[in-house]
């Protein structure tokens, strides 16, 4: 099962589990600033709860469009070509008619096969514990012992904290399979790209951590080629050059962007194991390395055709008429000839 990939604070008695964490960080080594752009996949839940993200020095916080999101997603994860197959499908116009369908229709995420998703307030909540406190009481959330033992070790350590109230936008008693949170991103004073991923579980059982913290995805633009800072770094799945010309494209198709960077530059993307501890992970500049790109899986657009038996069987009878009256027409056809 899951864990939690992020500090969440849910209401007392409730609990929201992460299923998936997409992070760019953007470093412009120019200005000295770092933006966070985040985004998690939760379980489904119809129920207001909080978010707390650590930042290395206090941050602006804004929600931008979730274009931003497809914009990145888009070049992380490519498309392959559409390959299309046809489904034939043997329906009864009698059935449709006795049988009236039941339950609510569809709704425009579910055709399109995306999770409904959330509505977010963010506030900077700084580095002392008060105001995390108030702003939990005050929103009526939680958090664990390890969680504020966690938070209070990287307040130590001078990082600051970022509360972001999320609000699924589902309607309806029976919350979504998925709920695609928020997209955040968060501005703050940096001197190297670097990420806190450690965050510790909600519930702790009797195996230790609850379930098996999920792979973290996270990719770094700046002006040259990362790695992480460790002894052996992992190979990326996505390692290119961009271009000035190709952030402006990523902000046209976004609507804008939240970050100061819009230079040449190097996009670096990992999926990296959950790291132990406080798991604060840092990049350091690489030597540039050949292009990476992840296999184009390609796209499945299967065309459904209904036909009704009934018309299978009209068709049928029709063929038999006349075949039946083409044969008796034969011989009459042939006397007259011959005559």
């Amino acid at each position: 099962s899951p864990a939690r990939a992020a500090i969440v604070a849910p209401p007392p008695g409730r609990e929201v589990v992460t299923l998936e964490e997409h992070v760019l960080l953007v470093y412009d080594p120019l200005t000295a600033t770092q933006t966070i752009v985040v985004q998690h996949i939760f379980e489904g839940t119809s129920t207001p709860f909080g978010l707390l993200l650590p930042t290395p020095k206090p941050a602006n916080v804004v929600v931008p469009s979730e274009r931003l999101r497809r914009a990145i997603n888009s070049r992380l994860h490519p498309q392959g070509k559409i390959q299309r197959t046809l489904e034939v499908e043997f329906t009864t116009w009698a059935g449709s008619c006795a049988v009236r369908s039941v339950g609510d229709a569809a709704s425009g995420a579910e055709k399109r096969k995306l999770p409904p998703n959330a509505a977010a307030e963010g506030v900077n909540l700084g580095n002392a514990p008060d105001p995390i406190h108030d702003w939990l009481l005050h929103n009526g959330f939680t958090i664990s012992p390890a969680q504020a033992t966690w938070l209070a070790e990287l307040r130590a350590r001078g990082w600051s904290v970022v509360g972001v109230v999320v609000r699924p936008t589902t309607r309806g008693d029976a919350p979504p399979a998925r709920l695609r949170g928020p997209v955040l991103a968060l501005t703050h004073e940096a001197t190297e790209p670097v990420y806190a991923a450690g965050h510790p579980p909600f519930a702790i059982d009797a195996l230790g951590a609850h379930g098996e913290a999920p792979l973290l995805e996270i990719a770094v633009l700046t002006e040259w080629a990362v790695d992480v800072d460790v002894t052996e770094p992992p190979e990326p799945f996505f390692a290119d050059a961009v271009s000035g010309r190709d952030v402006a494209r990523i902000g046209t198709e976004a609507g804008g962007l939240p970050w100061a960077f819009r230079r040449d530059g190097t996009l670096t993307a990992l999926d990296l194991p959950r790291p132990p501890g406080l798991g604060i992970i840092r990049f350091v500049p690489a030597e540039a390395r050949a292009t990476i790109h992840p296999v184009r899986a390609p796209r499945v657009r299967a065309h459904r055709l209904k036909v009704p038996v009934e018309l299978l069987l009209l068709a049928a009878i029709l063929g038999s008429w006349l075949w039946a009256r083409n044969w008796r027409r034969g011989p009459r056809s042939r006397r007259l000839e011959v005559s």
